[in-house]
């Protein structure tokens, strides 16, 4: 699945450079950079102090950019800066492929080669910037044998010698020796070392295409040997040397749960160099979009494109075939869930109606007609789970914020179904999900006193109910089973006959009819709870006249015509169903009451 959306990736890398190629570019752009394109627009560079410093003109400071990440606007302060593109893409060739593979083994000095120099400020005010330390730097960087001493990443370090000669130890020590002055004097640099993020220095010359060609050449000498993730796992087979692949995936010591006990190599796997290189910079191109916050990853495999959006984005990409990638910013890339993708698109298949079905609560702006998933999955997330979801989807329990302990038990068991139904798989089965959780949601509202939005979610469960189903069948029987009781509640004569439906939705009615009727300061609505949580008709009978003794001393005997007619039909009603249907009953409950609506020729009870 990894090396179908890596396969798309190199596909879109080569379109990237064709395209470029024809399009035609400055003098100054490399082969690799035309390549590279797609790959490094999408980099961004760490918050830090970014200064070029010219060799041609005697170490001068040439040019000095802040560069900083807003993460509430997503700006880039920065990017607009002429000399931004050039900074990103010496930055880009010289960052490390991850802090446990440093070139200074003290891990102060974070860039890989002689070119470039990468501190964060507050290593320098404290001192943890030495002379030893750069030395040390420098040192490794003049013979890098000294660093790879095991046999297998000798092995990978003298290939890259065969592609690139060795080191230039001339500029090595020109670059040390300027370094050395600066520790020295520091108001030689006239930077601002305030701050914990980052100082990058970077050595240029005047000539701007050799620069960035001399900056991919020593880059390639330090991914070479450090591109695997333990060189003891390297094999060679032929001319070819195999490893096994860092990204997303660790396998030390601690970790021997990871091998492979069967076979005579532990490594899960192991690829070449090509493909370990091509798949790093698959996971640095995930890398930029986690930054920017586009965690949900689309790949499309018939239009052979990747696209990244954050979440509650309202623009979805249309995917009818692809792969489904969830990333997270750590301290490298992480891929925390993956799935196939059917039929994601940013319209919804059909218009999906937010019915007032049962009249009572509910805000009327939410109402109406939507087109666009987004707009879906921004409804669901506000009336069933009050803004907490659309967030949270992949969030770890033990980091969500403060939230009630009843929607917080709901909102873990259903979230990975919704995101499944709204974000990949449209087509899914949905019906019973959505039922069972609604109502669950519903008598949790309910028991915390909040009947106006119980009502609300009510509505928004019968009519995705019906979207599912693609009729009408739940507007329509919920309709006519309002329409219905409230004709019967007006009739003088007493020889009406329930159905099911309606007896349970008059039970509702009933229980909301009797809290009504509470004198105490508070009425909590817990009280319906023994309904909702009945097993059985019986149970329900039981209770209701209960309720009826203790709040019979407010029903008028004369003027309470309807609550009397309508709790001696429910007494002497036996349901032919065996469950209790709860939709109805809740409907009953959250509905406006019938027993406050003037009849024809009667007076309201109460």
């Amino acid at each position: 699945m990894l090396y179908d959306a890596i396969d798309v990736f190199e596909k879109m890398l080569l379109s990237e450079a064709g395209h470029v190629q024809m399009g035609g570019t400055d003098e100054t752009c490399t082969m690799l950079e035309r390549r590279m394109k797609l790959l490094v627009d999408n980099y961004i560079p760490k918050d830090g102090t970014y200064i070029l410093i010219n060799m041609d003109r005697g170490f001068s400071s040439k040019y000095i950019l802040e560069i900083m990440y807003d993460k509430k606007s997503g700006e880039l302060h920065g990017k607009n800066d002429e000399w931004y593109n050039y900074i990103r893409y010496l930055d880009y060739n010289s960052k490390l492929i991850e802090m446990n593979k440093p070139v200074d083994t003290k891990k102060v000095i974070h860039s890989n080669n002689m070119y470039s120099f990468f501190v964060k400020k507050d290593s320098i005010k404290e001192k943890k910037l030495t002379d030893s330390v750069a030395d040390g730097y420098y040192n490794t960087l003049s013979a890098p044998e000294m660093k790879y001493t095991k046999p297998n990443a000798k092995k990978l370090y003298r290939q890259a010698v065969a592609e690139l000669g060795e080191p230039d130890c001339e500029t090595v020590e020109k670059i040390r020796g300027w370094i050395r002055e600066w520790l020295a004097n520091p108001a030689v640099l006239p930077a601002d070392l305030s701050g914990k993020n980052y100082l990058k220095l970077f050595f240029v010359y005047d000539d701007v295409k050799k620069t960035k060609e001399l900056y991919e050449k020593e880059n390639k000498r330090y991914v070479i040997p450090n591109i695997y993730n333990n060189n003891d796992y390297n094999v060679t087979n032929g001319s070819a040397i195999l490893g096994m692949p860092s990204n997303n995936l660790g396998l030390n010591a601690k970790k021997p749960f990871l091998e492979s006990k069967t076979r005579k190599t532990p490594a899960p796997y192991l690829i070449n160099m090509d493909a370990v290189i091509l798949q790093g910079q698959f996971f640095d191109f995930l890398w930029g979009h986690a930054c920017k916050g586009n965690v949900n990853v689309y790949v499309d495999f018939e239009k052979e494109t990747i696209k990244a959006v954050p979440d509650k984005a309202k623009e979805l990409p249309d995917v009818t075939d692809g792969l489904y990638l969830r990333i997270k910013k750590g301290k490298e890339v992480e891929i925390l869930d993956s799935d196939v993708v059917m039929d994601v698109s940013p319209n919804l298949a059909r218009t999906f109606h937010f019915k007032q079905i049962v009249k009572g609560g509910g805000d009327e702006n939410w109402y109406g007609a939507y087109e666009e998933t987004s707009q879906l999955g921004a409804l669901i997330d506000e009336v069933f789970f009050d803004r907490y979801l659309g967030y949270h989807y992949f969030t770890d329990p033990m980091d969500l914020p403060p939230m009630d302990g009843g929607l917080k038990h709901i909102m873990l068991t259903y979230r990975s179904r919704l995101f499944a139904w709204l974000y990949r798989t449209p087509r899914c089965h949905m019906e019973d999900v959505i039922q069972e959780m609604a109502v669950k949601l519903i008598k949790n509202n309910i028991a915390g006193g909040h009947l106006y939005r119980a009502g609300t979610q009510l509505n928004l469960m019968l009519s995705l109910e019906d979207y599912l189903n693609g009729n009408h069948e739940k507007e329509e029987r919920m309709g006519k089973i309002q329409e219905s009781f409230q004709e019967h509640i007006d009739m003088l004569k007493e020889d009406w006959e329930f159905s099911d439906n309606e007896y349970y939705y008059a039970v509702g009615q009933m229980v909301g009819y009797f809290l009504s009727l509470s004198k105490a300061a508070k009425k909590p609505l817990s009280i319906a709870n023994q309904f909702l949580n009945a097993e059985s008709d019986e149970q329900i009978k039981e209770k209701l006249g209960q309720m009826f003794i203790r709040y019979n001393y407010a029903i008028d005997a004369e003027r309470g015509t309807r609550a009397k007619n309508v709790i001696s039909h429910i007494m002497t009603y036996n349901p032919s169903c065996e469950k209790v249907m709860q939709r109805e009953l809740i409907a009953g409950l959250t509905a406006n009451s019938a027993f406050y609506v003037r009849g024809r020729g009667k007076e309201m009870d109460g």
